[in-house]
């Protein structure tokens, strides 16, 4: 089992995108004795990551990359997490310890879980609220998880050795460490992360639904912040949505009541609760910055 000291220890890294090669990164400045190893499907991402000092070894096969790792952390797409973590478990050393970085968990948790079906799992869920609408290594930056919130989301059968390193590998590399359940933690996240993106990318789309050369001279910097995430993969999104279907359902139920509200203050000539929304939007806002900074 992994030490708390993570020194000269083996760490695995599946999938060296924007988040796996953070990580890399992050975790060799952090443990300059850690050997990291990588995965990557295509020759392009290995080459640049061994060129780019992200990791220390690079595989093409996910059981050379696991071999003798103390820790496997999955950099993958929500929709591929599952393999991984089941292929991670038959593969990868009977003492590595296993998590991932996905921003949803319970149907993760729930993959993992099924796999061991007898006795304490090594599988710790993971979810660094941290990233960019960039994708790939090319945007990897070694500060991307310093100061980030990270949920873990472990469970009555999680083994609790596993959750103490996983814990001390995220403080490690500077983030702070919040624990909820699977479901509660995709709740939360529906609310705080998804229905956010889905609602800049609709905005955006509505936006340009028709003449986007002629409008797009005319969006300032207020429609540029509000739309920035919509630059993300849209495959990536559209892999989280399907896997928290339920709980993003009902936060969009919630945001369609409040532009119910809106249109039909709008329809009476109500200017006191357009003014009402306008003022509970911006108290709403500032308080839930304050919460992110006193945290």
């Amino acid at each position: 089992m992994v030490n708390m000291e993570w020194q000269n220890q083996r760490l695995a890294i599946l999938g060296l995108g924007l988040m796996g090669g953070s990580l890399g990164l992050a975790s060799k400045r952090a443990w300059p004795d850690l050997t990291v190893a990588g995965y990557a499907r295509r020759a392009e991402t290995r080459d640049q990551a061994l060129a780019g000092q992200v990791v220390d070894c690079v595989f093409d096969t996910l059981e050379d990359t696991v071999r003798g790792a103390d820790l496997i952390v999955i950099c993958a797409p929500v929709g591929n997490v599952s393999d991984l973590v089941v292929r991670s478990l038959a593969a990868g050393p009977a003492e590595a310890v296993i998590t991932d970085v996905g921003s949803s968990k319970r149907s993760i948790v729930e993959a993992a879980e099924s796999a061991c079906p007898e006795g304490p799992v090594r599988f710790v869920g993971s979810h660094p609220i941290a990233g960019s609408e960039k994708q790939g290594l090319d945007a990897a930056q070694v500060t991307l998880y310093q100061d980030a919130c990270v949920v873990l989301t472990p469970t009555p059968r999680t083994l609790a050795p596993a959750l103490k390193g996983v814990r001390a590998f995220w403080k490690g590399l500077g983030c702070r460490v919040e624990e909820l359940s699977p479901e509660s933690h995709d709740r939360c996240l529906a609310r705080t992360s998804h229905l956010p993106h889905l609602v800049a990318s609709l905005l955006a789309r509505c936006v340009g639904r028709d003449a986007r050369q002629v409008s797009g001279r005319f969006c300032g910097s207020g429609f540029e912040d509000t739309t920035r995430v919509a630059g993300g993969d849209p495959r990536l999104w559209r892999d989280i949505v399907q896997s928290n279907r339920t709980a993003i359902l009902d936060e969009l139920d919630a945001f369609d009541q409040d532009v119910a509200r809106l249109k039909q203050a709008l329809r009476n000539e109500d200017w006191d609760g357009v003014l009402h929304l306008l003022e509970d939007g911006q108290v709403s806002r500032r308080e839930l910055m304050e919460g992110k900074r006193y945290a």
